[in-house]
């Protein structure tokens, strides 16, 4: 989840005089590391608990400076296989509907890596102009594409040389910059053990949210069967009282008849 937070990117749009001047300003990550760390296990946790209808929301007050005045909201939802993430404010940029002529700001939703995220139709985007921004993100792709290049990185490592002894009279120098490298490496690998258990964990709640669903559709059936059941038992219980009705009019007609015959002899 923090890795998906950090290449979230927003970007404020100029209009069509700042569009064809080429005014656009660059896009800009959404979440600074603070609010990153705060967020990614809390959101990671809802969705864990969430059923496939159901998003989670989140509101953040910051406390840097620039942006103290306005909150930092918006939603996510698993939509395999797509994790969807909508914003609703930002303490930066501002958001009004397009059709009202007033509105000063308007932002839009990008991806640092664009091969992940969900192509838009023509008939997408004019709806979603009219709505607050979203972007769907093909997450399992991009953690795994993550994972490979963590795996590549640490193969292109080169092997550690042999120590030299240093010569009896000097002290041995250190490099200063291998224990950031090492605190870098065990770092990433942290990371991505991290995101490798709640990939695990979200693909475990969604297993576990289709068994439910299945049972239910499955009981929905059987209901379903009984009422047809019931409904051809009464059926056949009308067509019964019908036919007995018949015969009973028959059996009073014969007797009617038997009793008119006698009476004539």
């Amino acid at each position: 989840m923090a890795a998906i937070l950090r290449g979230v990117q927003i970007r404020s749009e100029q209009g069509v005089v700042g569009t064809i001047l080429s005014l656009a300003a660059p896009a800009d990550v959404v979440f600074l590391e603070e609010e990153v760390t705060v967020l990614a296990p809390l959101l990671a946790d809802g969705l864990a608990q969430a059923t496939q209808s159901e998003r989670v929301g989140f509101t953040y007050w910051s406390a840097q400076p620039g942006r103290r005045n306005g909150p930092l909201s918006g939603h996510v939802a698993i939509r395999e296989p797509y994790l969807r993430f909508g914003l609703n404010d930002h303490p930066t940029i501002g958001w009004q509907d397009p059709e009202d002529s007033s509105s000063p700001k308007l932002f839009t939703l990008e991806f640092q890596r664009e091969s992940f995220v969900r192509p838009v139709s023509d008939e997408e985007q004019k709806v979603a102009r009219k709505a607050r921004p979203m972007i769907q993100i093909d997450y399992r792709r991009y953690l795994a594409a993550l994972q490979d290049q963590g795996a590549a990185a640490q193969a292109k490592e080169p092997p550690a040389a042999a120590p030299v002894p240093a010569p009896a009279t000097s002290r041995p120098a250190t490099p200063p910059t291998m224990a950031p490298m090492r605190d870098a490496a065990v770092s990433e690998s942290s990371v991505l053990k991290d995101l490798q258990r709640q990939v695990k964990e979200l693909t475990d709640s969604n297993q576990e949210l289709r068994s439910k669903l299945k049972g239910m559709r499955d009981r929905q059936d059987q209901s379903q069967a009984v009422n047809e059941e019931f409904a051809r038992l009464r059926q056949e219980l009308a067509e019964a009282k019908q036919l007995l009705a018949d015969k009973v009019l028959e059996l009073n007609r014969l007797k009617n008849k038997s009793g008119g015959t006698k009476g004539k002899k």
